[in-house]
């Protein structure tokens, strides 16, 4: 669907350095996606000045973000700077053929241009709104348009944004339309002073993830993170396909990865593993190996045999009694406290731990059908699941 319509212009994507605010939001936009559930891709200053893309059983549907900054941390917006309406509703008819132009007016376009698969359209500023605008905000929240505002935009919504030859909107399609509309103010990574975006930053990595850094890790990530978004908002995309869209403009799960120094393939194996979160599980086992000479081709051993435990013991806890399974289990964290010391250790060194486990296992006789590979994968979840080092 995005790339199905034209961008009413693209001067943006050539001056994006006015827009340092604008790139950091987009930053925190483009986080969510390490949460893997609803937000799939972001597009940078396409459509808008970001778009947010959520998965859903019928396909996708779109979320349109316009930034907007103020150097005065006391201005509040107003109507006038949000909608080119005036105070007085005897004069609201002047403003007619203004209020398509204005930032909201661009912003409910999106409403008609995407119809269904637009989901919400938000304003999104660093300073406040007066109490006009606020006013405006909560009777459309309520959804009774009674404000002069709301009522007005209602009553005249075809003639404001549709052309005299174009068929109109029924009363219950506006209102539905009108209330996609949100506010998001005093935006904290949007302020001059932007000291509070590497901890906001590093907090979502965190909250999506669970990725846990080390400061200079952190910020070395999100410098990164920052370029990459800075390149995906430069240039004008002369030939429009979806193939091009997605290389000049979108941010997705790769990107992120290559962001965060993380295995592609150990990620979409875990991914397939039917992980609860891939994200996490890639960057422990990576971690736990960081120290050592390991690349990507043996973490992505390590996620198959972590998998291929994880699916012998959903198997066998229908098999084994419930006694043995804690047992074998606690044998293996057992034998990791004893053999580690640190945060990391060499992949060779997982043949040596997974030996000794087998070896207690025969004794208790707790081996089953286990071999020192699943082993291997038992060592590698554990870790995981707890962070067993820490």
């Amino acid at each position: 669907m995005i790339n199905k319509y034209e961008p009413r212009e693209q001067s943006g994507r050539d001056t994006f350095g006015r827009y340092r605010s604008q790139i950091r939001s987009t930053a925190i936009c483009a986080l969510k996606i390490l949460e893997s559930k609803e937000v799939d891709r972001i597009y940078c200053d396409l459509h808008d000045d970001i778009v947010v893309r959520n998965k859903t059983d019928g396909g996708h549907v779109y979320i349109f973000i316009q930034v907007k900054t103020k150097s005065k941390q006391n201005h509040n917006w107003s109507t006038n700077d949000l909608l080119n309406m005036p105070v007085k509703a005897k004069d609201f008819n002047k403003s007619l053929s203004k209020i398509k132009d204005s930032f909201l007016g661009k912003l409910l376009l999106h409403t008609i241009v995407f119809d269904d698969t637009c989901l919400k359209v938000i304003f999104q500023t660093n300073i406040n709104n007066n109490d006009a605008v606020n006013e405006f905000e909560e009777d459309l929240k309520d959804g009774k348009f009674d404000n002069k505002y709301s009522k007005f935009l209602l009553e005249e919504f075809n003639k404001i944004f549709l052309d005299n030859d174009e068929v109109g909107f029924e009363e219950n399609e506006i209102r539905e339309k009108l209330s996609k509309l949100n506010f998001e103010t005093d935006v904290q990574h949007l302020k001059n002073d932007d000291e509070s975006f590497e901890p906001l930053a590093r907090d979502k990595i965190y909250k999506y993830s669970e990725v846990d850094l080390q400061h200079e890790e952190s910020r070395q990530i999100l410098i990164n993170l920052l370029e990459l978004i800075s390149k995906k908002t430069e240039g004008v995309i002369k030939a429009w396909t979806p193939e091009n869209i997605e290389k000049m403009a979108s941010i997705s799960i790769d990107d992120l990865l290559d962001v965060l120094s993380l295995s592609k393939d150990a990620y979409y194996r875990l991914l397939e593993g039917e992980s609860n979160n891939a994200i996490k599980q890639v960057s422990i086992i990576q971690r736990l190996l960081k120290n050592t000479s390991a690349n990507d081709s043996v973490v992505k051993i390590c996620s198959d045999l972590k998998i291929n435990w994880d699916i012998w013991l959903r198997q066998k806890r229908h098999e084994i009694k419930v006694l043995d399974i804690e047992l074998l289990i606690d044998t293996i964290r057992q034998n990791i406290s004893i053999s580690t010391t640190g945060t990391s250790f060499a992949f060779k060194d997982l043949k040596s731990i997974a030996e000794a486990i087998l070896d207690e296992l025969r004794k208790e006789d707790l081996i089953y059908d286990l071999d020192i590979e699943l082993i291997i994968g038992g060592i590698l979840s554990e870790f995981v699941r707890g962070k067993a080092w820490s």
